[in-house]
């Protein structure tokens, strides 16, 4: 029964570990623009496509097709940041959510149009089992962990002594001031953006070995888990966002395994609600930004 248990919580680790590589992106962009990205899960889906494109039709191996995916969004980003994303700064709250909704929209179907919208046998990973302290885990799923704890450790670098990080720590605090005194919040936003939408697009080419298949609509539940996680994270916290992945991630995995798989997707909007009772601005709060 415990060993049971342990593996599970491993499971739910490696779970939260890809649900907060795809939140920390959206709630660093809600940290400088105001505005949830419901487009957020798209990039996930443009990355896992990107580095399917690498295997399928250049027979690229896997870490250079990790590399591909992750180009291939943050290009992606980059045209939608110039195009739209920097022409939010400053607008009404709907205008935010209309756009990324339009995006997504956009990006979904053209991914549709162009492969198709059925299932897709993805190649790539490393699936060979590792025991450890008698917990078997695919060499996948490891990666996935290193990989998480290296970028939130990175980010924690990048946003407390580079001048990028600083810029972001500044607009997110107050973004008339910034333009007083000569940052430019666009340019601040954009590159934000970017960052945000590569860090999903890396998840999902992580993730893709161990989903086995991808889809054209393989983004809009990754959008709704990470609803939840950047709420009670606290939103525009990075920190937050890390432990609140982690939880809804044990949480899922634990239900589904002695309550039921088909209330797994319940779990994250259910966790929401106590925490929120309990803490009505997430686990870290608002102040606590970045």
């Amino acid at each position: 029964m415990l060993f049971q248990i342990s593996e599970q919580i491993v499971n739910g680790i490696v779970t939260g570990a890809v649900y907060a590589l795809v939140a920390v992106g959206m709630t660093m962009i809600f940290g400088v623009l105001r505005a949830i990205n419901f487009a957020h899960g798209e990039y996930y889906m443009v990355g896992t496509f990107g580095a399917w494109v690498a295997i399928e039709y250049f027979d690229l191996p896997y870490p250079v097709a990790i590399v591909a995916g992750v180009i291939a969004t943050a290009f992606v980003a980059l045209v939608i940041g110039q195009f739209v994303m920097r022409r939010m700064v400053g607008a009404p709250a709907e205008a935010g959510v209309l756009a990324t909704l339009g995006i997504a929209l956009i990006l979904q179907n053209s991914v549709i149009l162009l492969f198709g919208g059925g299932y897709k046998f993805f190649e790539g990973g490393y699936i060979e089992p590792v025991t450890i302290l008698g917990v078997s885990l695919a060499e996948q799923r490891l990666l996935i962990i290193a990989v998480a704890v290296l970028v939130f450790f990175g980010l924690e670098l990048l946003v407390t002594y580079s001048r990028m990080g600083k810029a972001m720590r500044a607009v997110s605090q107050n973004v008339e001031c910034c333009a007083v005194v000569g940052i430019d919040v666009r340019k601040v936003v954009v590159r934000t953006f970017v960052l945000g939408a590569a860090l999903a697009g890396l998840s999902g080419v992580l993730t893709a070995p161990v989903n086995v298949s991808v889809y054209g609509g393989m983004g809009e539940l990754i959008t709704f888990k990470t609803l939840p996680i950047i709420i009670m994270g606290g939103l525009g916290n990075v920190r937050g966002t890390f432990f609140a992945a982690m939880i809804l991630g044990i949480a899922e995995s634990l239900v589904a395994t002695y309550v039921g798989l088909q209330f797994r997707d319940t779990v994250g909007f259910a966790t929401l609600m106590l925490v929120l009772m309990w803490r009505p601005h997430g686990l870290f709060s608002a102040q606590a930004r970045y």
